[in-house]
């Protein structure tokens, strides 16, 4: 009966402790929330989108110019030939 006692004894004291208040809920709200840092890296990621788009467009506008120069490629690879005489 000694051991049922401690038992009793134990689930008592177990029973008359106080909960410890905490909660978790902050946490998960904050892992939620979009943070400001994120923020920044899209307009690091919108600055590099402008800058690639001015790229695209100057060179695209170039290689339109010399697209007009060049008649016909395989025609410039056989320009050289033209002038040697086979027969």
């Amino acid at each position: 009966m000694d051991i049922l006692e401690a038992i009793e004894k134990l689930a008592k004291q177990a029973r008359e402790e106080k909960i410890p208040g905490f909660g978790v809920a902050d946490r998960i709200l904050q892992r939620i929330r979009p943070e400001e840092t994120k923020a920044a890296s899209f307009i690091v990621f919108d600055l590099f989108a402008g800058v690639s788009a001015v790229a695209a467009s100057v060179v695209c506008y170039f290689s339109v110019g010399v697209w007009r120069f060049i008649t016909s490629p395989l025609m410039q690879f056989f320009a050289p030939l033209q002038e040697v005489r086979l027969w």
